[in-house]
């Protein structure tokens, strides 16, 4: 536990002295990584984006944001 202090102690020690623009940098990379880890819902995008283009080549409507959103919770 004192190392996990240590580290957000350091984290936070460096990020102080960024610029703005710098620290909307890694904010970005942040989400970057939550968003890597979540294998499930790279999957998921996959898989929605195979079926929306092979319904857009067949004719077929497109789903609602809410529609795709439903279904993956």
């Amino acid at each position: 536990m004192a190392r996990a202090v240590k580290l957000n102690d350091l984290i936070l020690r460096n990020v102080q002295g960024l610029t703005d623009k710098e620290k909307k940098e890694v904010l970005n990379f942040i989400e970057y990584i939550r968003i890597k880890e979540d294998r499930s819902f790279i999957e998921y995008v996959d898989r929605r984006t195979r079926e929306a283009l092979e319904a857009k080549r067949r004719g077929e409507q497109f789903f609602s944001l809410k529609e795709l959103q439903k279904d993956y919770a």
